[in-house]
């Protein structure tokens, strides 16, 4: 078993974890070594008093009458103790000492030891002719009173023996359990070390795989489905940065070829002022339409992050949508669509604590692409209505409408449908819209149709908005 452990475990990180079990096994042998010797000490002394009983009893059957009481005696051991150290008999003021002569027991001693005193190896006598003796006492209803008590040494002995060979193993077996408690934090990690191998050859083998969910029990089938997850959230963002990546390659290189081939033009013509004129006037052009990309870009990255800063502020919801629709009628009037603002009722004004700035631009986003991808001859309706607790502004249209594949696409960023690249555009408003909305803790939907229209709904919560009722003595 200990075989299995290598040099890693033994480093000084792997030791601080293994602190707490190596003290919770010792602690617990040590507990049991004081548990198993006070058995053994309480059953040694159980053992003396039985012995010494035992005695007493067989010496009270051989001396049933004891007449005189008188003085102090030591009589031979083999005719009157049977075993015992000494004999103790009082009656009122007078008591009999009876000693054994072999042990050389101080009388003196046992005179000074009280009458009433028992226990289990109790130091008796002087200097160096102590005795551990065992004590015991009996009482009768007439006064008399018998103390008697056997030599316990030998139990004695023992029970000490029995505590140092336990202290010493005690002491032996923090070394054997050191690397037992390694052994056993090594078998608690090693889920997460089979874990991270099987995740290791994912990253090196395989870029499609995913690790097993089943047959590992149900904490690790859970652990591999999350993290499966994660490794499928990370293949689709790396899948998103690179479609992204080529689609901002794609679009930056068509200006980017411009203004090159601009500036090209313009060195062509070193003494012709006008003509370079024209030259920076289109290279600033196109500058600004990649910096307006990357600004977008920018700006969505800050909403989808949550780090984009709203400058709240009251505004009136169809003050800014009649400043957007002003802003786009001579592109509307070119296209040859109808653009109709339906404000609801004519006695409300809708207010709502949002950014303006942003929030116009979403407007104008919305509203530029009903009439960029419309029909010709057709119209963009956009009707404003509080239902629910929430503010909802439609935008909707006739025009060429919008795929069910595509649908789900539309608010990624830089991505253009088949039919949009032949119109001019970065693929960032649907984005930029999606983006603004969601940091107004709002939602933004599509309902469309291909080839019938489209219809796009913005909704913003009640707590940002307020409708008030129109003064009609002000008009306010």
């Amino acid at each position: 078993m200990f075989l299995k452990l290598s040099r890693e475990d033994f480093s000084w990180s792997r030791s601080k974890k293994v602190l707490p079990v190596f003290f919770l096994l010792w602690g617990g042998g040590l507990l049991l070594a004081l548990l198993y010797l006070f058995s053994v000490r309480s059953h040694l002394q159980t053992i003396e008093r039985d012995q010494t009983e035992k005695l007493l009893d067989s010496y009270l059957a051989e001396h049933q009458s004891i007449n005189r009481l008188s003085g102090s005696h030591r009589l031979p051991r083999d005719t009157l103790l049977q075993g015992l150290a000494f004999i103790r008999i009082m009656l009122g003021n007078d008591q009999v000492v009876v000693a054994d002569q072999a042990d050389a027991l101080s009388l003196k001693g046992l005179v000074n030891l009280p009458p009433a005193t028992s226990g289990v190896w109790l130091p008796v006598g002087m200097g160096e002719e102590k005795h551990l003796l065992t004590v015991i006492v009996r009482k009768y209803d007439n006064g008399l009173l018998i103390q008697a008590g056997k030599e316990g040494r030998e139990g004695y002995t023992l029970f000490h023996q029995l505590v140092r060979y336990t202290i010493f193993l005690v002491a032996c077996s923090a070394l054997m359990l050191w690397p037992l408690s390694l052994y056993f934090i090594k078998q608690s990690l090693t889920p997460l070390i089979t874990t991270r191998e099987k995740i290791g050859d994912l990253i090196q083998r395989s870029k499609t795989g995913f690790l097993p969910e089943q047959g590992n029990g149900p904490e690790l089938d859970s652990l591999y489905g999350q993290i499966n997850q994660l490794i499928r959230q990370n293949r689709h963002l790396v899948s998103e940065m690179q479609h992204s990546l080529d689609n901002v390659a794609h679009d930056l290189r068509t200006p980017m070829t411009r203004l090159r081939s601009v500036a090209e033009y313009g060195l062509q013509a070193e003494d012709d002022t006008s003509r370079l004129r024209d030259a920076l006037s289109d290279c600033l052009e196109e500058s600004e339409r990649v910096l307006a990309m990357l600004k977008i870009m920018m700006s969505v990255a800050e909403a989808e992050s949550g780090t984009m800063r709203l400058e709240l502020q009251e505004c009136d919801i169809i003050s800014s949508l009649q400043q957007v629709v002003s802003l786009y009628e001579y592109v509307a009037e070119e296209q040859k669509i109808t653009v109709q603002l339906q404000a609801g009722e004519s006695d409300k004004q809708v207010t709502a604590m949002v950014d303006s700035t942003r929030i116009s631009q979403v407007w104008a986003n919305l509203l530029d692409n009903g009439i960029k991808y419309g029909r010709e001859g057709g119209w963009v309706k956009i009707a404003v209505q509080v239902v629910g607790g929430e503010l909802i502004i439609c935008f909707a249209d006739n025009g060429m409408g919008i795929s069910e594949s595509e649908q789900g696409k539309i608010w990624e960023r830089l991505y253009r449908g088949d039919r949009s690249r032949s119109r001019p555009g970065l693929g960032l408003g649907l984005s930029y819209v999606h983006a603004v909305v969601a940091a107004h803790h709002g939602q933004v939907s599509v309902h469309s149709t291909l080839h019938e229209g489209s219809q796009f709904e913005v909704r913003l919560p009640l707590a940002q908005v307020r409708t008030q009722e129109k003064s009609h003595m002000s008009g306010e």
